[in-house]
């Protein structure tokens, strides 16, 4: 089996780069064809000794190629076709370890991760309508506060921390501010690997305060801001803007920004579609909103390919897909579904994820 996939991947892989390696095409055809007949005369009668060494010394031509080639080639494959690269053997493994890859045919639509909160299990639904079941220890028991650039960040137990699920990445955050999640919403403004990633996550205390925290990498000490204005309705989606300026939207047309600059300052406003020229007072967003992304696709689907059966609930949480329409990015707001039954229901969690694989350095630490 193993033997099948190495030909299957490296064959696909070979489509993807051959503008690359144009020379070494049919070299590498002619192997993997050799390969291919070797595992169909199998059922053939040949001498199983002879076969099985001549199979392992093709697999050891694969393993010799050179690990500079070999990380071209599975930086150029889909994001599950790399993840399957990764595994085929040790050289292959340790050639892809050090490469963070995006799946360069999902930039205009993420992922959708669907779990229940309680156990490890989770299955990926792609933009392409393939669904994959996993098992993911961390989100076992976690609640995902935000998505960014194929990172989540999660609580779980009273700790905060980020966490790709592709590459199974992991960066604890020190000295969680909450002990537990009730309507919080979090952003954060960069890969948490960035220099200047800022993190900030905002409770919703009543309808007319809120509480902000906020941490900067390499810091140790949460900030913590609070702003008392008009009645609220509940806060929905956190997003990072530009700078040091994040936006909180709630369930309506409201809109609070942050501003972490120098003296940090909140304002209020109402989120309306520009329908003529703008006044001097008007703040035109880079962003588009959509707040019933997940419903939508949900019931454009059919049969297996819906992401809910027919009485679960599910709350979601959104993201940011980079310039989806122009010179504007789609913000996808986090949703919230109740089935007819809530008694008999499944409650599910959901999150919108670019397609990345993370690299991180073992030494990592914020």
């Amino acid at each position: 089996m193993r033997r099948v996939l190495r030909v299957a991947i490296i064959i696909r892989a070979l489509s993807y780069c051959c503008h690359l390696f144009q020379p070494l095409v049919n070299i590498f055809c002619l192997k993997a064809s050799q390969a291919e007949s070797m595992s169909h005369d199998l059922t053939s009668a040949v001498d199983p000794t002879s076969t099985e060494s001549r199979m392992a010394a093709e697999e050891d031509k694969w393993s010799d190629l050179p690990h500079e080639l070999l990380s071209k080639i599975a930086g150029e494959l889909g994001l599950m076709d790399f993840l399957s690269f990764r595994c085929v053997c040790k050289d292959w493994h340790i050639a892809s370890s050090k490469v963070s890859h995006e799946d360069k045919s999902s930039k205009s639509e993420p992922w959708l991760l669907v779990y229940e909160g309680e156990g490890s299990q989770c299955s990926l639904h792609s933009s392409k309508h393939k669904r994959y079941i996993s098992h993911i220890q961390e989100l076992e028991g976690a609640a995902c506060l935000a998505s960014h650039e194929g990172w989540l960040l999660l609580f779980r137990e009273g700790s905060l921390f980020f966490f790709c699920p592709f590459s199974k990445a992991k960066i604890e955050l020190p000295n969680c501010p909450i002990t537990e999640v009730t309507d919080h919403i979090a952003a954060f403004s960069s890969a948490p690997t960035a220099q200047d990633c800022s993190v900030v996550v905002l409770n919703q205390l009543n309808a007319f305060e809120l509480q902000l925290f906020m941490l900067c990498r390499g810091e140790n000490a949460w900030s913590k801001h609070s702003y008392a204005g008009y009645p609220f309705k509940r806060m929905r989606t956190a997003v990072f803007y530009k700078e040091k300026e994040f936006h909180f939207l709630d369930e309506g047309d409201g809109l609070v920004s942050f501003d972490a600059s120098e003296s940090p300052q909140w304002k209020s406003f109402v989120v309306r579609v520009q329908e003529s020229e703008s006044t001097p007072s008007d703040v035109v967003l880079n962003y588009v909103i959509s707040k019933n992304f997940f419903q939508r696709h949900n019931n454009e689907r059919s049969g297996n390919l819906r992401f809910l059966e027919a009485n679960d609930s599910i709350s979601t949480v959104g993201t940011t897909v980079p310039r989806h329409t122009g010179n504007f990015d789609l913000l996808i707001g986090s949703e919230r579904i109740e089935a007819p039954k809530q008694s008999e229901s499944r409650h599910l969690k959901g999150v919108w994820i670019q397609p990345k694989y993370c690299y991180v350095p073992p030494d990592q630490t914020w």
